[in-house]
């Protein structure tokens, strides 16, 4: 059992002598000398003392002023205080400051080994009960992180907890997609990300060699030349904990806490609670990965992999009230293949299928990550416009009738094909005002298209159940 470390502060030398005797006559305890409460204060800073025995009176800081200190920065670490006679009301107001207990002078050597005994136990137990509480809260944790299956809700968990159980208070979360080779930030705290444009690869670059196979919480021994900006200042970080989120054997996301003003701020309690955290949101994150594969298999299609008609109601829905709260607009383009069934006829329905995937891939890419492209059936899609009226709708179209136009579809298969695409725009809240009524019109469009001269935009007129003419291509402005 390793020895109890004491620190006796006191500034005449033949007491700190006479402590340092009585004590070391007990096995078990070590004695630490300081002649001044600054000298004091050194020492517990350095860390590893058990015990603080001051005398109460001693010039410029007293053992009063060495407990009020302590109080703020060391509040666990117990003080005994030694008296004279006249000063025990002095002593008696440390103890209400935090204190544990007081000695009068001149010192019993059997009365002050029993208190400083008394006061090492309760240390110890005290020790043993803080450990406790802290087990028992990050198995809490644990268990709140156990019980969350919905991804992005375990990240923000994940992220919460991990700031609060390390006391850190500037980090943030990234995300890495393996098959792309990217990473996001999704999750910040203390400081503004938009400001910091790729700081988790900035942070990477610099630590290339320590985080490429990173698997275990780690703390750089050395502060990073990578600078975050704040309002009001840009500095460099002084210290950083990186913490792993790895599902099975790959890398999920990394929870990057730093500090930009002190040095050392993560240490051996930190890497703990962060390596404890880490093995529980391992496994979290590998049933909630699961979780959601199993969910986007429910809501896309089979063959194309953009969302399926079951979903399309609940993306209208959403987008119609997310629409009406914030009296804003969305569109939906009502998409149909020309021609698609000779190709069918004359190719067959393998090659017909393969078209499909394409077109679905071509639409992706044409429109932004917040808007949602759905197989409505056979060879008809709808695509929803997040905060976008008929005009930008219509552009949208445009660029999309267009692109397919100049595609050539299955030329990997040898069979190169070229097809047109007729498209139906309808908008809220300019055409309708619910699901039905947008698709209806939006496929009437369209259909309008189809018995015309096929490969062309119309639009549905507001307020009516009759539609406009074609988009001229050369009126309409060039956006990306």
């Amino acid at each position: 059992m390793a020895a109890s470390k004491i620190l006796v502060v006191d500034d005449d030398r033949f007491a700190l002598t006479f402590c340092r005797q009585i004590l070391e006559e007990e096995d078990g305890l070590e004695v630490v000398e300081a002649e001044s409460v600054d000298e004091g204060l050194e020492i517990i800073r350095a860390g590893g003392i058990d015990l603080v025995i001051s005398d109460l009176v001693m010039p410029d800081k007293t053992g009063l002023d060495l407990v009020e200190i302590l109080q703020l920065e060391k509040p666990h670490l117990r003080v005994i205080l030694i008296t004279g006679h006249g000063t025990v009301e002095s002593a008696v107001k440390a103890m209400k400051m935090g204190a544990l207990d007081y000695i009068r002078k001149p010192l019993n050597p059997v009365e002050f080994k029993i208190v400083v005994r008394r006061a090492l136990e309760q240390t110890r137990l005290a020790e043993e009960n803080r450990e406790l509480r802290n087990s028992l809260k990050l198995y809490d944790a644990s268990s709140r992180i156990s019980r969350t299956i919905e991804i992005e809700e375990l990240y923000q968990i994940i992220f919460d907890l991990m700031l609060q159980e390390t006391g850190a208070t500037r980090g943030f979360l990234y995300i890495v997609d393996q098959e792309q080779g990217e990473s996001n930030i999704i999750l910040s705290e203390g400081f503004d990300a938009d400001d910091n444009e790729d700081l988790d690869k900035k942070m990477f670059e610099e630590l290339q060699d320590e985080l490429a196979h990173l698997s275990n919480p780690y703390i750089p021994e050395h502060p990073l030349a990578t600078v975050v900006k704040y309002r009001s200042s840009s500095d460099p970080v002084r210290s950083s904990l990186f913490i792993p989120l790895r599902n099975k054997n790959e890398l999920a996301g990394v929870v990057v806490f730093f500090d930009t003003e002190r040095d050392g701020a993560f240490g051996e309690e930190q890497l703990r609670v962060a390596s404890f955290l880490c093995e529980h949101a391992g496994s979290a994150l590998e049933n909630a990965m699961l979780y959601s594969q199993a969910k986007i298999l429910t809501i896309t299609d089979d063959l194309t992999n953009v969302y399926n008609y079951r979903y399309l109601n609940n993306i209208l829905d959403r987008e119609l009230v997310r629409a009406q709260r914030l009296n804003s607009s969305m569109s939906v383009l009502f998409l149909d293949l020309d021609s698609f069934k000779e190709v069918n006829d004359h190719h067959g329905h393998l090659l017909g299928s393969k078209i499909l995937v394409e077109l679905a891939g071509l639409l992706k890419g044409a429109v932004r990550k917040v808007d949602a492209v759905a197989r409505y059936g056979g060879d008809e899609y709808i695509v929803v416009l997040t905060d976008t009226n008929s005009k930008g709708a219509m552009i949208v179209a445009e660029r999309i009738r267009q692109m397919v136009e100049d595609y050539t579809f299955t030329e990997s298969e040898g069979f190169p094909i070229r097809l047109t695409v007729s498209i139906g725009v309808a908008s809220y809240p300019e055409h309708g005002v619910n699901k039905v009524e947008l698709l209806h019109l939006a496929d009437e469009a369209m259909y309008k298209g189809k018995h015309g001269r096929k490969n062309i935009v119309y639009v549905a007129t507001p307020g009516e159940k009759t539609l406009a003419g074609p988009i001229d291509p050369r009126l309409t402005p060039n956006i990306t």
